[in-house]
């Protein structure tokens, strides 16, 4: 039997308020509860009176009552506020929530089926690190369909490239978009940044050019881990992107996605240590060094051979002697040249570099793509 105006009242009433579970009692869902309610404060009679006198449907959120005594003369001025219509709108933005997690758990498409590399060789490992792409830079002829054509292409070419390794470990090591939100701003020093789309369309930009580069790999390497690291530009878009490429490889067995944090990457593979982070940390080399030996000290115990990458300033620079056993590795950008780079004199190439490791330590090849 369908539950009454009165019965779903009395239901809240026993629940305390609590909408979810008088619906449950009831047997019907918290939109059907939630319109019993509505109709039973229509016929309050104040509510009611209020409606009728200014010819509407719609259940007011506030109304003033005046009452007069037997003179006729105004004694008492109440307002109303029923409770049920402002707990709706919570209750709708809690539904509509709900819904939300549930298409993405449901309704996000999951990788298509790869044919596995029928060649690779187990002994090596290959690092693909994608620093400082600046999806959603503004600059004359150059936007962001340029962006992820220069990102996707050169990343193609690198893989290409390389040697048919077992595994490869593509790393997105910050700086992925230009912009961290529609404000336009570096999130900290609130730099005022040239942008050439919205949050939303450059989100989704980078996304497709994450997906597009994995699945290119995945046809050559017999296993992707991949990795999303915040820069200063995007701490916000790091985690977008973490979270559609989980969902999309929620199935996939060859497809790993990295969620230990979006702060640091790092990995032990034979007698190789590799780290990334994005770099923007004021600290000399030499701290760094320290500081990194001491993060990684059990790692360290176990491997011969440690590089730490990092990007961010986007021209390349490399210390090949040892520094607490630290070999440093910072990476050119991959996007054009900005008007900071102009201004500041930062005149390094844009490479993007493939890096191929053998397990007994050490790098077996290291590929340089140049980006025009």
């Amino acid at each position: 039997m369908t539950p009454t105006q009165q019965e779903a009242v009395d239901a809240v009433s026993k629940r305390e308020g609590n909408k979810q579970k008088a619906a449950a009692d009831l047997g019907i869902s918290r939109s059907a509860l939630r319109e019993r309610l509505m109709r039973a404060e229509k016929h309050d009679p104040a509510i009611a009176a209020a409606m009728a006198a200014v010819n509407t449907k719609m259940v007011p959120l506030l109304t003033w009552t005046k009452v007069k005594d037997e003179n006729g003369v105004l004694s008492h001025s109440v307002l109303l506020r029923p409770q049920v219509a402002a707990d709706d709108i919570i209750e709708k933005i809690e539904d509509a929530t709900i819904s939300a997690i549930a298409r993405i758990a449901t309704e996000t498409p999951s990788a298509p089926s790869l044919i596995r590399p029928k060649k690779q060789d187990g002994s090596l490992y290959g690092f693909l690190p994608l620093f400082d792409a600046h999806i959603g830079l503004q600059m004359k002829g150059y936007g962001l369909d340029e962006a992820v054509a220069r990102l996707v292409g050169g990343a193609f070419e690198a893989i290409d490239a390389m040697p048919a390794a077992g595994c490869i470990a593509i790393i997105n090591g910050g700086d992925f978009t230009h912009q961290n939100d529609d404000g336009n701003q570096t999130p900290r020093s609130k730099h005022p940044l040239p942008i050439s789309a919205n949050y939303i369309d450059t989100t989704d930009a980078a996304t497709d050019a994450r997906i597009a580069i994995i699945e290119r790999a995945a046809k050559k390497f017999d296993v992707v881990e991949t990795k999303d690291i915040i820069g200063n530009h995007d701490p916000a878009t790091a985690k977008i992107i973490r979270a559609a490429l989980r969902q999309r490889y929620r199935d996939h067995d060859r497809i790993k996605v990295d969620l230990d944090g979006v702060e640091h990457w790092h990995r032990v593979w034979g007698k190789n240590l590799w780290s990334v982070h994005h770099g923007d940390i004021r600290r000399s080399l030499k701290d760094m060094a320290l500081s990194i030996c001491q993060k990684y000290r059990a790692e360290r115990g176990l491997t011969l051979f440690h590089e730490h990458h990092t990007g961010h300033l986007h021209h390349i620079k490399e210390t090949r002697f040892d520094m607490g056993g630290v070999h440093f590795c910072q990476h050119s950008a991959i996007s054009r040249k900005s008007n900071f780079d102009e201004s500041n004199v930062y005149e390094s190439d844009s490479i993007l570099q493939a890096i191929t490791y053998r397990e007994s330590g050490g790098r077996k090849s290291t590929i340089d793509v140049h980006l025009d």
